[in-house]
């Protein structure tokens, strides 16, 4: 007898386990039919109902190619993207997406990426210019690859308003572009100080944003944007030692780059942090590897970005 009580007791008890597994798995369900809900609800708004959503892109040289597998992830589950700014790759990346070019053809335009879409100075004449006359290479080339994506384009034409940043070298200045001829801009904004020379625009010589604004939360903030994401490439200081002039002036960059991104992404409203390892600045052909990245990182916090961008939302939401 004593023996079919204690077994009677142990089916109820795992009974009670199932229908308590049952009951909590039949919540999530719920819970996730109504995220669901509420987003579909959310993403139909019109923007002037609904809180505008900014993307600050920052720089990281080829390691920004994450950001690609970022807008991926991002444009699938329909994340409204009102507004975007970009440093560096951030810039060319961001600049093509606001453009109108979608990621599966980003995907492709990486994987033609070269120096040779650069700088012109990879030949012999050029290569013997640089060892003699004491002259960094030119980036002149990035200006003639943005008018073949995307033909000689204004700001003021993007789909998605845009700007990004680059440095007055001779004053250590922050400029910001958001008006005029596109590609001479995104070029400056990536224009590596000791790899390549300035460029010469609007009456100053222009470097590389990230020297001054390695992550622009700021700068997309200023655009107009209510909820700010921010996809960061942070430097990898442990993988690979510095083993040339350019590399260790890179590498100086970083270093103040970690310092800007630790303080901009705190003004940001979701972080998404991409870590590329193993992956030098110029190593173009690693494009695929750091968007694969970009892909994991935001698939993997996707349902916590929608979960912060309906608790953000919800008081527009509630406007009469």
């Amino acid at each position: 007898m004593r023996k079919l009580l204690l077994r009677a007791g142990a089916l109820l008890g795992l009974l009670a386990c199932i229908t308590g597994d049952v009951a909590a798995l039949s919540a999530q369900t719920d819970d996730a039919i109504l995220r669901d809900f509420l987003w579909q609800n959310f993403i139909k708004r019109p923007a002037d109902e609904r809180p505008k959503i900014g993307l600050a892109l920052s720089a990281g040289g080829i390691r920004g190619f994450a950001h690609v597998g970022t807008l991926e992830i991002l444009s699938n589950a329909g994340v409204p993207i009102d507004m975007i700014s970009g440093t560096s790759m951030g810039a060319v990346v961001g600049a093509l997406y606001a453009g109108g070019i979608a990621p599966e053809k980003l995907w492709e335009i990486g994987s033609h990426l070269s120096m040779r879409s650069i700088t012109p100075d990879l030949n012999v004449v050029g290569l013997w210019r640089f060892l003699f006359a004491k002259k960094l290479p030119s980036s002149a080339n990035l200006t003639n690859f943005f008018h073949q994506q995307l033909g000689d384009i204004q700001f003021e034409d993007l789909k998605i308003p845009f700007s990004c940043a680059a440095m007055d070298v001779k004053t250590g200045e922050r400029v910001v572009f958001n008006s005029g001829p596109l590609a001479i801009a995104v070029r400056a904004s990536m224009n590596l100080p000791g790899v390549f020379s300035p460029v010469e625009y609007r009456h100053r010589n222009l470097v590389d944003g990230a020297v001054v604004d390695y992550l622009p939360v700021e700068s997309v903030k200023k655009m107009g944007a209510d909820y700010i994401i921010a996809s960061v490439t942070p430097p990898d200081f442990f993988s690979k030692t510095p083993q040339t002039i350019a590399a260790y002036l890179i590498r100086v960059g970083d270093v103040r780059g970690a310092a800007m991104i630790e303080e901009a992404a705190q003004k940001a409203d979701f972080v998404l942090t991409n870590r590329v390892v193993d992956v030098g600045t110029l190593e173009l052909d690693q494009f695929y590897k750091a968007g694969e990245v970009g892909i994991l990182e935001a698939h993997q916090h996707l349902e916590e970005l929608k979960q912060s961008i309906l608790l953000f939302a919800w008081p527009y939401v509630l406007k009469p």
